[in-house]
């Protein structure tokens, strides 16, 4: 009879505390967002202090390929991800987006 009890033990431990997998999360431009705003988006990270901004820079390992949409897409994560990756981290006046698949590529590493 002990194994049974152990199961029903078992069991009730993962009905009381599912099991919790958070998945991975990215901010990266919507692709549809005018130039304009990404490049805005870019200005005030940059002017905040945002530690990506010497790697969108030349020479860093995420400046290529060198256009707003990639380099305001790093930025952009670079906040979400400081700010707890919250929705409202990611709004950016509705030119950010949050994706599932890992945005890093060659050198530019995500994190």
């Amino acid at each position: 009879m002990f194994p049974e009890l152990t199961l029903i033990f078992l069991l009730s431990l993962t009905v009381i505390h599912p099991f919790h997998v958070s998945a991975k999360t990215w901010c990266v431009a919507n692709p549809s967002a005018a130039s304009t705003q990404l490049q805005a988006n870019i200005d005030w990270l940059c002017s905040q202090g945002n530690p990506g901004c010497v790697l969108i820079g030349p020479g860093g390992s995420c400046f290529e390929p060198n256009n707003v949409i990639n380099h305001a897409s790093f930025v952009m994560n670079d906040y979400y991800q400081l700010q707890g990756s919250t929705e409202e981290a990611c709004n950016f006046s509705g030119s950010g987006r949050i994706i599932d698949t890992n945005p890093s590529y060659a050198r530019c590493v995500y994190s």
